[in-house]
């Protein structure tokens, strides 16, 4: 029976992976070529709470009424940018559009697995009108302005209930190793996005330091930001070794590791501070609210990281379907409605989108505050710099967690992808991290179950011999001298 129930368990297995790395291939039917395969981040795009439809299906039936071509979309998510790239290095040619994280688009295409737009002003004209000159900037620096369209974007920093945690004490990476909330914090299980936590606290002092530096010195912004690029991605054996430190005290300061509990858990109360990326943050705070708890958001003083999530192409993809439909995902009235649904900020701007951002909470009677987003409208769909300058009711809260100010995005950098060296050298520390040191009464535990399980076995040897000495089922045993007669 044992060994019936590890050969099913064993078959299960093997066909949920099969599912996993072959669900995205394309059908071998005449329609293939109107077969678009997307794989997208789990909860990560809207949909029709009325209707049920989520975008990607009303574009599906969108194309087939402007084009009268009918398309199929397989759509399918995945949980971490490693296990996208990993199925992709499995099954290459099993999508045509995956929405990775930027450095993961950096490790993509230094390993030549994308392909290059057309004529991104072309195939994709509402990114080209509706794009935040922010957002495009920094893609033409970092080199993928031909690779990728932008999505969402945000920052990384603490959801926090301040009930028990203060703006400055939660505006610091020391909160999640700062023994006053042990067993309240949480550290994700995410090994890019921790690493980048234990960096800031292995260069905790410095940061500062350089932060008070640019402070005080405007002219000191280009340093500043070169500075910042290369402290939080460091990955020299120093800080490696730095890191995993500072990331064991971070662990067992932590009420968990997770990757998506932990904006829950900020509501149930579990957890007072929760190390989140800004769209967890505004889907936290809102939940939050219909229980009548009001949770903020902080990014650390120190600096931060500022991320983005863009679509790609995988090599083989389908160009003109997938151009087709983030072009239809790029227009500013679809933007806000990803916006509102699932919490993350768009990478579309334009005029529609700052309307919607000055209802989102205006202040009252002149009695609230002043943000400056030109830096992420100007120019945009006829938007000047004094069109974008806001005035919100609170900060800290959903709208300059969605929309950070310039300040803000002035102390955050970009993550670089690891090697294949470093890759190993920070996985293999991460995972000694996880597995952390076994506690003595642990060791206890099991010495003694294998102790149990040891005699439990000799035990039945032994019963079962007794059992054999007293005959077989069917025979009746007769003494040797009855034979000899």
């Amino acid at each position: 029976m044992k060994r019936l129930i590890s050969l099913t368990l064993c078959f299960l297995t093997l066909f949920t992976l099969t599912l996993t790395f072959t669900g995205c291939k394309e059908k071998p039917t005449e329609a293939g070529q109107y077969i678009l395969r997307i794989c997208n981040c789990e909860d990560y795009i809207s949909e029709n709470e009325q209707t049920g439809e989520t975008l990607y299906e009303e574009f599906e039936r969108v194309y087939e009424e402007e084009h009268g071509v009918d398309i199929t979309i397989e759509y399918t998510t995945y949980g971490t940018n490693e296990i996208l790239y990993n199925n992709l290095k499995i099954n290459p040619g099993s999508y045509d559009l995956v929405c990775p994280s930027d450095y993961m688009i950096q490790k993509m295409l230094e390993e030549g697995m994308l392909e290059k737009f057309d004529n991104v002003k072309a195939d994709v004209p509402n990114y080209e009108a509706y794009g935040s000159p922010y957002v495009k900037s920094l893609f033409e620096e970092n080199g993928w302005a031909e690779y990728s369209i932008p999505y969402m974007w945000g920052t990384m920093g603490f959801i926090y209930n301040p009930e028990f945690v203060s703006e400055e004490e939660a505006s610091t990476w020391y909160c999640s190793i700062n023994p006053k909330f042990q067993g309240k914090t949480t550290i994700k299980d995410s090994v890019r996005d921790t690493f980048f936590l234990g960096v800031a606290l292995a260069k905790l002092d410095d940061l500062k330091t350089e932060n008070l530096k640019y402070q005080n010195d405007i002219n000191y912004s280009d340093e500043y930001h070169e500075y910042l690029k290369n402290a939080f991605n460091d990955t020299s054996k120093q800080t490696v070794n730095a890191v995993e430190q500072m990331l064991v005290k971070a662990k067992e300061n932590a009420f968990t590791i997770e990757v998506d509990s932990g904006k829950d858990d900020m509501v149930t109360g579990k957890v007072w501070i929760n190390f989140a990326w800004s769209g967890d943050a505004v889907y936290a705070l809102d939940e939050a609210e219909n229980d009548d708890i009001e949770l903020y958001y902080a990014v650390p003083m120190e600096g931060s990281n500022v991320w983005f999530d863009g679509w790609v192409m995988p090599t083989g993809a389908n160009k003109t379907l997938a151009s087709a439909f983030l072009n239809y995902i790029s227009s500013p009235e679809k933007a806000i409605e990803n916006m509102e649904y699932i919490g993350y900020t768009s990478a579309i701007a334009g005029q529609d989108v700052l309307n919607w951002a000055k209802e989102y909470d205006p202040a009252e009677d002149d009695d609230g505050y002043e943000v400056d987003l030109s830096y992420f409208f100007s120019g945009v769909d006829g938007v000047v710099d004094s069109d974008a300058i806001i005035e919100v009711s609170t900060l800290g809260r959903q709208f300059s967690t969605q929309y950070p100010s310039r300040d803000v995005v002035d102390r955050c950098a970009v993550m670089k992808y690891f090697s294949k060296e470093d890759d190993e050298l920070i996985n293999a520390m991460w995972n000694r991290v996880k597995a952390g040191n076994i506690k003595l009464y642990v060791i206890i535990i099991i010495v003694s179950v294998c102790t149990l399980a040891i005699l439990f076995a000799l035990y039945f040897i032994y019963v079962k011999d007794l059992f054999r000495k007293t005959g077989i089922k069917g025979y009746t045993a007769i003494k040797k001298e009855e034979i000899n007669r």
